[in-house]
């Protein structure tokens, strides 16, 4: 029996500039250290001259010569008493001159050493991220397959149950209902494909004007009404005021649709679901409460990523894409608001919050 390793190109390639860069690295290294090495020896070579020039000016001296006449061509030397000697100024002037060199050196090797161990961060945190995505990507092609062909398998069985015998009146009505809720499944699927298609292209085109967030939000729960009764879930709703915001309408109800959708499957199995608007100064917030199965504090942020899900998506058995929440923090930051997520924990329930700038009052629509 035979087995294939699927060969890993990113991680490959991430091994393949670690090990450029920690060559360059090594290379940096040398020269540095083969720098000081060439200072040390320039001043050795530079000591060594002095000397040479410190045995002519001793035998000009027992030739007998002035030295006034020999301290001119030999300026590093000085006489004291009748000792010859290296001039503690040219002694200084090397010593710096080789601090200086080293300095430089270090400088420029350090700012090298900087940019590459910057490079290795820069590239090694790309590699992995890319990575990940990747990885989200699979985990989202095969939830996205389940996702399409649960319902799809669905509206199978109830139209060959249709076409092997005539139904009860009471047996039709349930297999409509059954199928209508499968295409509006399907439904969800392509429009979340497709607002992240124009969203990505810079394609969506937004048509801001007033829109009573409390209309929307009645509209929106009028939809989710009886899949939230089907899972068990109360959604109880709070609306203070008229908030209004300047807004694409079709983008507001997205943005509301999306967040309570993913409270409802949340809460599902007798949970509750609490919705509430409030224009709070220059803003319009919303906020939507549940008591459901909550996330880790520290994914919070995370839950906006393309692709992000809590978990393993081939193990967990809640539906979802990875693209409702991501859909909502693009088109809130379009609409100039934001949105955030919190969760004390696993099984405590989690709150969303949804802020637009408010719409001036007194504004006319």
């Amino acid at each position: 029996m035979t087995s294939t390793r699927r060969f890993d190109a990113g991680r490959a390639l991430r091994i393949g500039f670690l090990a450029l860069l920690v060559f360059s690295t090594a290379q940096v290294v040398w020269w540095i250290l083969d720098q000081n090495r060439l200072a040390q020896r320039d001043h050795a070579r530079l000591e060594a001259l002095y000397g040479v020039e410190a045995e002519l000016a001793r035998t000009l001296l027992a030739e007998g010569r002035e030295w006034a006449s020999i301290a001119g061509r030999v300026p590093h030397l000085e006489l004291v008493g009748d000792q010859l000697r290296i001039s503690p100024a040219a002694v200084e002037m090397l010593a710096e001159e080789r601090r200086s060199r080293l300095r430089r050196y270090g400088w420029e090797g350090g700012f090298f050493l900087a940019v590459l161990v910057a490079a290795m961060v820069v590239v090694t945190r790309t590699l992995r991220a890319e990575t990940e995505l990747r990885r989200r990507q699979e985990n989202f092609l095969a939830a996205v397959s389940h996702e399409f062909k649960s319902p799809l398998a669905s509206l199978q069985l109830s139209l060959e149950t249709l076409q092997l015998r005539p139904p009860t009146p009471e047996r039709l009505a349930e297999l409509l209902e059954r199928m209508a809720g499968d295409l509006v499944r399907l439904d969800r699927l392509v429009t979340e494909v497709l607002d992240t298609a124009s969203l990505e292209s810079g394609t969506r085109k937004l048509d801001r004007q007033a829109v009573d967030v409390g209309g929307a939000i009645a509209a929106v729960v009028e939809d989710l009404a009886d899949r939230a009764l089907a899972q068990g879930v109360t959604v109880g709703v709070e609306v203070t005021g008229s908030p209004t915001v300047t807004a694409d309408p079709l983008g507001v109800r997205t943005v509301i649709a999306n967040v309570l959708d993913n409270a409802v499957r949340a809460a599902a199995g007798g949970g509750r679901v609490d919705v509430r608007a409030v224009r709070t100064g220059s803003e319009v917030r919303l906020t939507i409460a549940d008591d459901g199965v909550g996330f880790p504090p520290e994914e919070a942020s995370r839950l906006f990523e393309k692709f992000y899900r809590c978990g393993d998506e081939l193990r967990r058995t809640g539906r979802g894409t990875g693209l409702g929440l991501y859909i909502v923090e693009r088109l809130m930051r379009l609409e100039h608001g934001h949105v955030r997520a919190e969760s004390a924990g696993p099984g405590c329930g989690a709150t969303f919050t949804v802020s637009w700038p408010a719409r001036p009052e007194g504004r006319g629509a």
